[in-house]
């Protein structure tokens, strides 16, 4: 009886961030997407748990307000899962409570447990967004207007397995104390 090799459906896409003026010229030549948009994509493609991490966040752009903020209330309205990983001086400029009382999906809210010690210790510089475990964006990206739409930045968009080993990541950062709820 012979068995059928599991087709491999890993894959890996240059993401960039670059100045407004730039960023055609180098997604087109580099053959790469936008971090935006892969972070959109993700948030607004995650059916059951979604997580993003970044260590600054800002108020006004990012998760705070635009697309990154209407995609993240429709995974909520919908039941999604999110697990918010960031820092403690990035929390006091969301407003959680409103996040909170959207739909069905839960959220959980942590800081690295440093940070929680001590505020002036980042305790993760990690940046990543995770959608099922199915697909997930690492690179160096904040979510505020620079780190979206201006500084130059890089990062992948993987699928696969790989995804599913960044999900693993943060849920045995969790168990270990390494990020505490807030």
């Amino acid at each position: 009886m012979s068995s059928v090799p599991a087709q491999d459906t890993s894959s890996a896409t240059l993401v960039i961030t670059a100045p407004a003026e730039m960023i055609g010229p180098l997604a087109y030549s580099a053959r790469c997407r936008q971090t935006l948009g892969v972070l959109t994509e993700l948030i607004a493609t995650a059916s059951s748990r979604l997580i993003i991490s970044a260590p600054f966040l800002q108020p006004g752009t990012g998760i705070s307000a635009g697309v990154l903020n209407v995609a993240l209330k429709a995974a909520l309205e919908r039941g999604v899962s999110v697990d918010l990983v960031t820092t403690g001086q990035s929390l006091s400029g969301l407003d959680i409570p409103s996040f909170r009382r959207i739909g069905t999906g839960r959220l959980r809210v942590s800081c690295p447990t440093t940070n929680v010690l001590n505020p002036k210790i980042l305790g993760s510089h990690a940046k990543f967004c995770v959608a099922d475990g199915d697909a997930a964006y690492i690179g160096s990206a904040n979510l505020t207007g620079l780190g979206l739409a201006g500084h130059i930045e890089l990062g992948v968009l993987v699928r696969g397995p790989l995804a599913r080993q960044v999900e693993e990541f943060c849920e045995l950062c969790h168990q270990l104390g390494l990020f505490s709820e807030v």
